[in-house]
């Protein structure tokens, strides 16, 4: 962190010629498991000063979770002109880390609060539950048609639910402690498949603590480096396992349900309860396949990071689930 402000006086002299900022302050921004983040303050020659937010990778073998800077990037880029959903203004992109020493995106710092933290400290967390979920109803009513070109879209509902199920089928051909679960359960969710919905934009890390609020103007919305193409349902489904009070998800579970469908126009056949539960199945296997890519490699050459052995008690939480959905569905 030390390090990162000069850095960043570097990269600015390329990104802004002329403008001679300065970095006065610099401090990393903690809670997040994947990337690495920092707050930057600059002053430029004409006094005026702005704070941004710096998002790299982090070292090799430091981390768990992998995801892909360039794709995130685009994705950014395109937001603003395919969804009405918000996001902080990027800024610059260093795409190869010569200069912040990991390939980092520099966006707006917004003068806002976490939504979870609103949650946690209001009397009445109805009106923050309403604004929760339309923000994510927009997030899945995106145009796909603008996203960026290289994102998979699949072709169709039937087609991406069996990807899905075959990416279980292939961690369990590659985590053999994991085999009896995974092939229990995809032979399960094969068995059950819910009914359809048009494919939308999915966030892929859906919780109130990456949506800011601010004392004015509309919610935005962060940490998109797991959005992909997919059933915007794996997203309610991911939420569902997030342990931070106040889940407001599981506070009124018919209410939110309710709340959906109204915002999405999809019926209770389509979003109810018991589809909840089986795309928590579908909205953790990428994450879960990471986890267990993560355990396998403790004590190899290349280990990741002191993360992964805490993150093993995720893997059994995550089996647990299964299970247990698999039982009440049945």
């Amino acid at each position: 962190m030390d390090a990162l402000g000069p850095r960043f006086e570097r990269f600015l002299a390329v990104a802004e010629p002329g403008r001679e900022g300065r970095v006065v302050a610099c401090e990393p921004i903690t809670g997040g498991y994947s990337r690495i983040s920092a707050r930057a303050r600059v002053r430029w020659r004409d006094g005026l000063e702005e704070t941004f937010i710096l998002r790299g990778d982090p070292p090799p073998g430091s981390g768990v979770f992998a995801s892909d800077r360039d794709a995130e990037w685009e994705l950014l880029q395109a937001l603003p002109t395919a969804t009405p959903v918000s996001t902080p203004a990027v800024r610059w992109y260093d795409a190869s880390g010569e200069y912040l020493g990991s390939k980092a995106i520099v966006m707006d710092c917004a003068p806002a609060r976490s939504l979870q933290d609103e949650m946690a400290r209001a009397d009445d967390v109805g009106p923050l539950t309403d604004l929760f979920v339309d923000t994510f109803a927009a997030v899945h009513g995106t145009r796909l048609d603008r996203l960026p070109a290289r994102m998979p879209h699949p072709p169709d509902w039937p087609t991406y639910l069996d990807g899905a199920l075959a990416g279980y089928d292939r961690m369990a051909g590659e985590y053999p402690s994991s085999a009896p679960v995974l092939q229990y359960v995809t032979w399960w969710a094969r068995a059950h498949r819910p009914p359809p919905v048009p494919l939308g934009l999915v966030h892929g890390d859906c919780q109130p603590s990456n949506v800011l609020v601010g004392p004015s103007g509309p919610p935005l919305v962060i940490d998109w480096e797991f959005a992909h193409i997919g059933d915007p349902r794996e997203d309610i489904g991911y939420y569902t396992q997030i342990p931070l009070e106040p889940n407001v998800y599981w506070a009124d579970p018919e209410r939110f349900l309710r709340r959906y469908r109204a915002a999405t126009g999809l019926t209770e056949e389509q979003v109810n309860p018991q589809t909840v539960d089986y795309f928590l199945i579908i909205g953790m296997a990428a994450l879960l396949e990471q986890l267990l890519a993560a355990a396998a490699a403790i004590g190899a050459p290349e280990r990741p990071g002191i993360l992964a052995p805490y993150l093993i008690n995720a893997i059994s939480h995550q089996h647990d689930m299964f299970l247990a959905i698999c039982d009440r569905l049945s």
